[in-house]
Order: structure tokens, then C-alpha cells, then sequence
């Protein structure tokens, strides 16, 4: 028929190579999509990290997972990502970590520092908030400005709004008692040496 053979294989394979690289992506998805279902590592309403990406899951479908993240934009990541990468559900967790250094001056005295350490010890046991035995108050290190208290607990929470609200307590608890010891908080500050020729 006079028709370039060459040329239609050739366009047949590229455009075969196309199509088959194109499914390949699709049913990579699907099927990470179909593990995802049955292996239901997060559902929808989940705070979870995926990633580089956080964020609370609003839609799960064979493709694609979109999640809501804290600046309330929408991240849509292909299952496939989602199956290759570390997937942490904080909805899962049954406490969030509470932990800081706290920074105190460095004119506290070694009295007033182990009394300070041994009122926040009592004040996270006698909490309801913290899971008991995991409550640590400990001198972990001298800054440049100041010594810094190790404070850690667990509350026993999985509802972010909760947690905010415990935390806002304990912080108080902690700055009544820092006035009570009279130990005051420590804050950045550099010390100026001038030498006076004679």
C-alpha cells in the first residue's frame, strides 16, 4: 500500500512504552491503594505524619490520599508515596510527650535547686494529668545563660485541644512554684568586659 512500515512500528512502540508507563504509575497507586484499605494504618479524621508532610486525612481512595494540613492547605499524595514512606498516626497514641528545659539563673543556690527540682517532682506526680512513673525533673546541663532543669512527663491525652489545656495548667503550676522557691527564670544575656588602661 506504499505505507512507511518503519515509522508506524516505531510511533507503535513509543506510544506502547507511553501507555505502558503510564499504567504502571496507575496500578502501582491501586494497588497501594487496595494495602492501604486492608491494612487500614489510618482512617479518615486521623492526625497523621507522612513524611514530609502532616496533617488530618479528609479523603482515602484508590489513588490518592488528601490530607489537611495545619495551615488548613490540602496535600493530595499518591498512594504509592504513602506506602514507601514512614507512616506515624498520632491518632493512635494514647499520651503526648510534655518535655522542655527549664532555664534558671545561675545565682540559684544548690539548696534552692534541689528544692525547686524536688517541688516540680511532686507537683507532676501529684497531678492528674501525667502518666505516673514516667515524670522526670533532672539538672541536665549548664547553658550559657542559664541551668537548665530537664522537666518530662506524658499526659494522658490524645486530643490535641486537651493536651493544650493541660499544658497551659502545669506551665502555671510551674511559675507558681518557681515564686514560691524564689528561683527566677533565666534569659539570653551576654556579660561586657571593658579594661581600663592605666
Amino acid at each position: 500500500l506504499g505505507i512507511p512500515v518503519t515509522g508506524l512500528l516505531t510511533g507503535a512502540g513509543v506510544a506502547g512504552i507511553g501507555i505502558t508507563l503510564a499504567a504502571q504509575s496507575t496500578m502501582s497507586n491501586l494497588i497501594a491503594g487496595v494495602a492501604l484499605v486492608l491494612e487500614h494504618p489510618f482512617g479518615i479524621g486521623d492526625y497523621v505524619i507522612l513524611g514530609s508532610y502532616e496533617g488530618t486525612v479528609e479523603d482515602i481512595s484508590f489513588r490518592s490520599t488528601r490530607i489537611r494540613s495545619m495551615d488548613h492547605s490540602v496535600v493530595i499524595i499518591t498512594n504509592s508515596q504513602i506506602c514507601a514512606s514512614t507512616v506515624k498516626n498520632a491518632a493512635l497514641r494514647t499520651m503526648r510527650p510534655y518535655k522542655f528545659n527549664l532555664g534558671v539563673t545561675y545565682n540559684t543556690t544548690r539548696p534552692k535547686l534541689e528544692k525547686l527540682m524536688k517541688d516540680l517532682q511532686a507537683m507532676l506526680d501529684a497531678s492528674p494529668y501525667t502518666n505516673k512513673g514516667t515524670n522526670i525533673v533532672q539538672l541536665t546541663n549548664f547553658g550559657d545563660s542559664s541551668i537548665n532543669i530537664l522537666v518530662s512527663a506524658y499526659l494522658v491525652t490524645n486530643v490535641y485541644a486537651e493536651f493544650l489545656q493541660m499544658q497551659n495548667d502545669l506551665n502555671l503550676n510551674i511559675m507558681d512554684i518557681m515564686q514560691a522557691d524564689g528561683v527566677d527564670f533565666a534569659f539570653p544575656s551576654t556579660s561586657v568586659y571593658i579594661e581600663k588602661n592605666s
